[in-house]
């Protein structure tokens, strides 16, 4: 961070001493990003407030949503949450409409670490939502925020050696990659992993650990959206399928036979048969056929 800072001032240097004013692009941001890296959120807010309020002839731009999720973060480290909920939720709607998926994934997770502190689930379906947009369009490089965030939290709630595997597999990954976490998710990491070695003993971690190491990015990915729990389903209907299960049913209705299913979820085709065994069951449907008009009929907008 420190030399991060040292390689910026040349740049704003010439910025400041120039006789009109200068907008760099991406500048204010990366000395928002170096400020809360380094610990000090009140100097990042005021860095990323630069681009996040910069609009061209009043309309939301690229440079202003991409400054946004930073704005959040920095707000939050302040304990000014009112202000970071509303930044975030701009955030969103501006990168969606943009089509960012890389900021629109960004302030989900942002959204989520804001609603950590009162509302766990809630916090935990965000920071899925926020790793199903980076697997959706394929932003490889962030499946490791969204892996760190989701072991982390569900570590905190009840540490298990899943939660184990999947901070190793992290790790690996960053290691392949060469993307080490920022000084904030390197502090959280450490706890984590503290906190499950104390929780599950030495032997139950190492042996988590040794297995989490073995997964691939992708194995790690499938295995965190597999076992996301079923918390406070009904036993059927609708409200009963899980987000893998909703997954494979949006598949199924868009014509992808099980294989095809099991490519883009990163499962056999045996564990696409299970869960669509399971789907009938709770809908009870009997077929393929049957589970399409019933879906069809569910999207169907109810008539005034």
């Amino acid at each position: 961070v420190d030399a991060g800072l040292r390689l910026m001032q040349p740049v704003l240097r010439l910025v400041e001493g120039a006789e009109n004013d200068v907008f760099v692009p991406g500048m204010a941001r990366a000395m928002g990003a170096l400020q809360l890296w380094r610990g000090e959120p009140e100097a990042a807010a005021t860095w990323f407030e630069r681009e996040a309020r910069s609009t061209d002839r009043g309309t939301e731009t690229w440079i202003a949503a991409q400054a946004m999720p930073g704005l959040g973060a920095a707000l939050r480290s302040l304990g000014r949450f009112q202000e970071a909920r509303g930044v975030l939720e701009r955030a969103v709607a501006v990168a969606r409409g943009l089509d960012m998926p890389r900021v629109v994934a960004e302030a989900l997770e942002q959204q989520a670490h804001l609603a950590a502190v009162d509302d766990p689930d809630r916090a935990i379906d965000l920071h899925h939502e926020a790793l199903a947009e980076r697997v959706e369009h394929g932003l490889r490089t962030f499946y490791v925020d969204s892996l760190d965030a989701l072991a982390t939290l569900g570590g905190r709630a009840q540490p298990a050696p899943e939660a184990v595997r999947v901070l190793a597999a992290s790790d690996r990954a960053r290691d392949a990659m060469a993307a080490p976490r920022d000084p904030a998710r390197r502090q959280a990491h450490d706890a984590a992993v503290q906190g499950l070695r104390g929780a599950l003993g030495d032997r139950a971690f190492t042996e988590a650990w040794a297995e989490g190491a073995r997964l691939t990015l992708e194995e790690a990915v499938a295995y965190v959206r597999r076992a996301r729990g079923s918390r406070r389903r009904p036993s059927t209907g609708w409200d009963s399928l899980t987000s893998t299960e909703l997954e494979v049913v949006r598949l199924v209705v868009d014509g992808l036979n099980n294989p095809e299913i099991g490519r883009r979820l990163f499962m056999s085709r045996g564990t696409v048969k299970a869960h669509l065994s399971h789907v009938y069951a709770k809908l009870g449907v009997a077929n393929r056929t049957e589970l399409a008009t019933l879906t069809g009929q569910r999207l169907r907008p109810t008539p005034p």
